[in-house]
Formats: C-alpha cells, structure tokens, sequence
C-alpha cells in the first residue's frame, strides 16, 4: 500500500512539472531589472547590496533570481541608497544564500517619472534656500491679486503592511510521523501617527509545531513570537532620525538585533554620524534579555553620482558586555565603490579584537570578510570576482548561543577565492558560470564549479523561463554531479505564478558504476486572487536513501 502511495506521488508531481507549460498567459508588465548580491541574511529577510538609488522603496514588491533559476516572490521592508532588507515568499527551510548573485525584477517608476521627482525637489530646494536676492525671486505686480495657495491636509496614521497565515505538514514513507507548523505573522508600517511626524515599523510572527514527530521540541505544542522589529521613528534636522525599540540598524546591519535606540545626524552634505545603544535580545528565541548590553557608534560617508563614480561606506565600532564582563570590541565596515557604471566593488568586514575571555583563539582576528567585484566588460558580458572569509567570534555570548560548547567550532573558519562570469548570447538565453577553491580546516581541497543555462521567453511569454544548473559534488569519498531544472511561469495577466523545480545527482559509488538518483520533486504556487488578497502554497518530494519525505504547505496572505 505505500509503494503504491509513494508511487502516485511521484506521478502527480512529475505530471504536475508538465503540466504548468501548457498553461496560458499574458504579457508582461514594464519592470526594471537590477543585478545586485545577498550580503546578509537574518531572521526576517535578506539584505541585497541594491537600494533607492536603483528605485527599490518600502513596500515595493517583485521578483528575485538566483544564479541557479530559482525565483522567489519578495517585498522591500527597508530601503536605503545602496541596500535593501527583503522579505522572500516561501524560500527554502535552512538554506544559506548568503554571497549569490541575484536579478531583481520590480515595477519601477519610468525615466520620466524620476526626473520629475528629482526637478521638483530641486526646484523646492531653490525655493526654500535662504539669501536669495529680490532679483532671483519672482516679480509680482503691485496690483496683482494675491495667490492664495489651496490648504492640504497631509494625511496622518497612513499604513502599509501584509498579514499571512502559513499552514506546513511534512510526512515521511516508513514511519508515518507528521510533523506539522503553523505560522500567523505580520509586517508593515504606520507615518504620520496621529498627525505627528512619529512612525511604526513592525514585523513578527507566531508559530505553532505539531505532530506525532519531534515531540522533544522545547516549543513543542507551544506558540512561539518572534519578534524581528516593532520600533518608533521620529525625523531630525538634515536627514537624521530617533529610533526606539526592537530593530535591525539597516545602516549598520552588522550589529544584529537591538531592544534600544539608535539615533543618526547629518555632519555635512556627505557624512553622517550615528550612534546605537541598548541591549541585544536572546540569540537562540529572540526573547527580551538584559545579558548582553552593547553600544556602537558609526560614521557614513558618500560622494559621487553612479554615472561618474561613488562611494559609499559606513565604518562602526561595537563593543559589548555578557554577565557584566568585556566580552566583545568589533570594528564593523560596509564598503561599496563605483567607477562609471560598469565596474563595482563591494566589501564587507567585521575585526574582533582580543577584549574578551577567550579561550580558544587569541588576538586580533578578521572574523568576516566579503570582498568582490563586479565588471560590465561588454553590454552582453559581465565578469565578476572576489574572495569571502568567516570565522566564528570567540566569546561568551557566541558560545552560550551552542548548544554544545565544544571548541573545534571555533576554529578558523573558511576562506574561499572564487570568480564567475554571465553571458547574454541572445535577448532570451544567458549562461553563468563559476569556480572557487575552499581553504578550511574541515573541507577537502578542490575547485567546486557550477554552470547555469537560463531560457527565458517560453511558450511567447518573455517573463516565463526555464534554468538548467550542474555542479560539481566534492566530499569525502564522494565524486559526483548534481544539479537542479527549475522554471518561472507567470500566468492569467501575472495573476498565478508557478515555480516547479527538480533536482537530481550522479555519484560514482565505485570506479564502474555511476548512480543517477532524482533528489527532489518541488511546485510553488503564489496566486494574487484580488487587490489585497493573495493564495499560496506548494508541495515537494525529497527522495532519500532509505526514507522518502513529503512537505504540503498552504498560505494566505492579505496586504494592505
């Protein structure tokens, strides 16, 4: 009986993968495309080093795709110039995407539009400008009537948000253990509170597990909040602003959760001065904890247009206590440098000096570095190059977050040397490539390669696309292939989007046998049923080696 429900599984869901290419849609609408980098990841999104300077704003919503073709639905929570915090639509469970190239497809204002934006904001710069002479202002006759300008009431207590209800059940074949999660969460803002100029940004969520497996769970039966943000905001003079609250300093992101305030003035027209202070809630829940009390100041210069050449950095100094004692001293830098717009290069770091009770490594260390270029060689081929470094900070707070204390994780970490490049051979097809060497303590050396082929255009549709990507399996004893097919298919006038993806491996069991396996059957559904109201879900098969697993998931979501 259950290989004849595994066996109809596995129909349905290859039939499934079929299916969507048959199915019917319309145009696409006018979209900006912008390439840009995850350069970090937390609990509540992913930071991409593209911001307002590319036309990402709050709220803003579209579509985000990795080198591999893999889409995922997003929506801007924070935007600053040269950075934005995104929320992905259902990415995979436990999957780092830190350091992947992306292209993010959003409706954007129109070249006109800006211009507009930007004239207006010149010309009530102008008018607002103090010393001008009666020469330069408008000449009104003596007898003229007197312009009265109409009374606009600004609007107050203005919000923009979503609420989303996600109901999760996975099963596997031998056991007949469900395992289930529901999550109920919300995000958005409110200006204007009540006429002031004081505005909300929150975003949170409630998450319920069970199920006849992991009944071990510390959360097992239990609802769960995580909060990752429910601050006031409140403008100062020359750009500079007072935060209070649970936040994620977006300037500065490197400095983690904070219960506490944060406040940023203008010094001059291309420096800021920032200072944050507070108290960083638990590591593993994101409870509210007096246990780590922190303090970081931080200076933001930026100079230059992107047509010519700019730069953009912010460089902080964090230092923290754990239990009353000095427990970490970082020096945090955020870089990004533009020589004409076809040369870019990024840089994130994090030093930690030796303040702390360390027991495993002392002295200064570089504990994270993320240092690459991008280069626009010709208008159809883009180079791309650079080398990362993570190590994990020697603390208290980092090894009370374990849940083993155990110091070979505390080693030195990783470096990876790696350069890519992506070709448009024609409007619709374009291929990515990519090499790196891993020098680390526990990984085995040997280049690690992947190559991506994306058809976009399908079936007339120019938004609609299918990526085939193969990579290289490096391990002990193990030698291989795997890869991945996935596809991105608007349809209805983009009223349904349809994700089906499916990967595989072939790996050399011994010097005469070569074993082709499917790893996994996945389809992704988001549907937009109405102005505010919008359906979800998917379903994936994962075949194991002995124990095959089936994940459901159900979703809907209402934005206002």
């Amino acid at each position: 009986m259950k290989h004849g429900w595994r066996q109809f599984q596995r129909t349905m869901l290859a039939g499934t993968l079929i299916l969507w290419g048959m199915l019917a849609g319309a145009s696409r609408a006018a979209e900006v495309t912008e390439s840009g980098r995850i350069t970090y990841e937390v609990t509540s999104g992913v930071y991409v080093n593209v911001g307002t300077d590319q036309g990402l704003r709050q709220g803003t919503s579209g579509s985000l795709t990795l080198d591999d073709g893999r889409a995922f639905s997003f929506e801007v929570l924070h935007a600053a110039r040269q950075s934005a915090l995104l929320r992905l639509v259902n990415p995979p469970e436990g999957e780092s995407f830190v350091g992947l190239n992306v292209e993010l497809a959003f409706e954007g204002a129109s070249l006109n539009e800006r211009e507009t934006v930007v004239e207006k904001r010149a010309q009530t710069s102008e008018l607002n400008e103090p010393g001008k002479t009666e020469a330069q202002e408008e000449f009104v006759p003596l007898l003229a009537p007197t312009k009265r300008l109409p009374e606009i009431t600004r609007p107050e207590n203005v919000s923009h948000g979503r609420i989303q209800i996600r109901q999760m059940l996975q099963t596997d074949s031998e056991t007949d253990l469900d395992y289930s999660m529901t999550r109920l969460g919300s995000s958005g803002s409110v200006e204007r509170i009540g006429g002031s100029p004081w505005s909300l940004e929150w975003s949170g969520n409630v998450r319920y597990r069970d199920g006849d497996a992991y009944i071990r769970h510390p959360e097992y039966q239990e609802a769960h909040l995580d909060l990752y943000e429910a601050a006031l905001q409140h403008p100062l003079d020359e750009g500079g602003f007072l935060r209070l609250g649970r936040f994620l300093p977006h300037e500065l992101p490197g400095v983690g959760y904070v219960d506490g305030v944060q406040s940023e003035m203008a010094q001059s027209e291309h420096i800021r001065l920032g200072a944050i202070a507070g108290l960083k809630p638990g590591r593993r829940d994101l409870d509210a904890s007096t246990d780590e009390p922190l303090f970081a100041g931080y200076t933001t210069l930026e100079a230059g247009t992107r047509e010519r050449g700019y730069y953009s950095g912010t460089v902080g100094l964090m230092g923290s206590l754990y239990d009353g004692e000095t427990d970490r001293l970082a020096l945090l830098v955020d870089q990004r440098a533009g020589f004409g717009p076809d040369l870019t290069l990024y840089s994130t770091a994090a030093i930690d000096f030796d303040v702390g009770a360390a027991q495993t490594r002392n002295g200064t260390r570089l504990t994270r570095l993320d240092l690459y270029g991008v280069s626009k060689l010709t208008p159809s081929v883009t180079l791309r190059g650079g080398v990362d470094h993570w190590e994990r900070p020697d603390n208290l707070a980092e090894r009370e977050s374990l849940v083993v204390d155990d110091d070979r994780l505390f080693d030195d970490g990783y470096w990876r040397y790696w350069i890519g490049s992506g070709q448009r051979l024609t409007k619709s097809l374009r291929i990515s490539e990519e090499v790196a060497f891993i020098d680390s303590d526990n990984g085995e050396d040997g280049a690690r390669w992947r190559v991506g082929i994306t058809q976009a255009g399908l079936f007339s549709r120019p938004d609609a696309s299918v990526t085939v990507t193969v990579y290289n399996l490096l391990g002990d004893a193990v030698d291989g292939y795997g890869g991945r097919v996935s596809g991105y298919l608007p349809l209805l006038d983009r009223k349904l989007f349809v994700q089906p993806s499916a990967g595989f491996r072939m790996l050399q069991t011994d010097p005469e046998d070569n074993d082709f396996t499917l790893s996994y059957l996945s389809l992704r559904l988001d549907g937009p049923i109405s102005k505010h109201w919008t359906l979800l879900g998917g379903a994936t098969y994962s075949f194991g080696d002995e124990v095959d697993t089936s994940l459901f998931e159900i979703g809907l979501r209402y934005s206002w």
